[in-house]
C-alpha cells in the first residue's frame, strides 16, 4: 500500500483497495450479466415487455435507479438505467460489481470528431482519460481500456447482423460545455474518433474490481466542423436507439 504524491491532487492515487465504504451485496446477488443503457423508454418498454422484476434499486439523491431482472433467450440477466458522468457512473458500476455482477455492457450515445453519419455504431477499444473518476481507481495514465475479451464479442456481434461500424478510440470528458475546437482538432489528432463522458471511468472500475466492461455508441452530434455544429437532434434518434440496444444486449448474451 502507498499513495502516490503529485503537485495535482487529481493525479495522487492509493493503492490501498479497502475503503471506508466499500460496495457489497443489500440481499441475493444480481444475475452476473447486466445491460446499463441510457435510453430509458427502450429500457421500460423492455422491462416491461418481458415481465421485468424489479430486484433492488441503486439510491442516490438524484433519483431512485431500479434494477430488473429479465429472462432473455433462456439466460437470466439484470437491466438498469445509466446515469450520466464519470462520477455518477462510477459509483453505479461499482455498486453493481459489489452485487455480483461479473460482466457489464453499456449503450449510449456520443459526439462524432469526424463526419459519421447519424446513428452510426461506434465501439470504442479505448478511452482518453479526460474525465476525474478513473483516476481514483486506476494510477495516472493517458487512456483506460474496455475488457478486450467484450470488444471483440462486440465486434462479432455487429460483423454477425452486417451493420456498418467504427472501431475508435472515445475521448472521455467532464467538460460538455468545454470541448472547444481546438480542443476537437488536438483530440482528433491522437486519434479520438468520438467524444462522450463515461468510457473510461467505466473501463478504471471495471478493470480496478476484476470484472469485465463493453460499451457500444451510436453516433449523435457532429463536432467535426470548427465552424457549424450541428446536434442532429440525437436524443430523438428512436431507431438508433433501439438498433443499439438490441445489439448490446446480443453482445451480453453471447458472453
Amino acid at each position: 500500500m502507498a499513495i502516490s504524491k503529485h503537485d495535482f491532487p487529481i493525479l495522487e492515487h492509493s493503492s490501498q483497495e479497502k475503503a471506508f465504504i466499500n460496495p457489497a451485496p443489500d440481499a441475493e446477488p444480481f444475475p452476473k450479466k447486466c445491460l446499463m443503457t441510457f435510453f430509458e423508454e427502450v429500457l421500460s418498454d423492455f422491462a416491461h415487455t418481458h415481465e421485468g422484476k424489479v430486484i433492488g434499486a441503486y439510491i442516490s439523491e438524484m433519483r431512485h435507479f431500479p434494477v430488473f431482472e429479465v429472462t432473455v433467450e433462456g439466460e437470466t440477466i439484470c437491466m438498469m438505467l445509466a446515469s450520466v458522468g464519470a462520477g455518477s457512473i462510477a459509483m453505479q458500476a461499482d455498486w453493481l460489481f459489489g452485487q455480483g455482477v461479473e460482466t457489464l455492457f453499456v449503450c449510449g450515445s456520443c459526439g462524432v470528431l469526424t463526419d459519421l453519419p447519424e446513428g452510426h455504431v461506434i465501439l470504442p477499444d479505448r478511452a482518453l482519460r479526460d474525465e476525474g473518476a478513473s483516476y481514483h481507481y486506476l494510477a495516472p495514465s493517458r487512456y483506460a481500456y474496455p475488457t478486450a475479451e467484450c470488444v471483440e464479442v462486440l465486434a462479432r456481434t455487429i460483423e454477425k447482423r452486417g451493420i456498418p461500424y467504427v472501431r475508435t478510440m472515445a475521448w472521455s470528458t467532464d467538460g460538455f460545455y468545454r470541448e472547444t475546437p481546438e480542443l476537437v482538432e488536438y483530440r482528433k489528432s491522437e486519434g479520438c474518433g468520438v467524444v462522450e463522458m463515461e468510457c473510461a471511468a467505466l473501463a478504471a472500475v471495471a478493470t480496478f474490481r476484476g470484472k469485465k466492461f463493453g460499451q457500444l455508441l451510436y453516433s449523435g452530434d457532429n463536432l467535426a466542423d470548427p465552424e457549424n455544429y450541428d446536434d442532429r437532434d440525437w436524443y430523438n434518434n428512436t431507431s438508433g436507439r433501439d438498433r443499439l440496444f438490441a445489439l448490446t444486449l446480443d453482445g451480453l448474451l453471447n458472453m
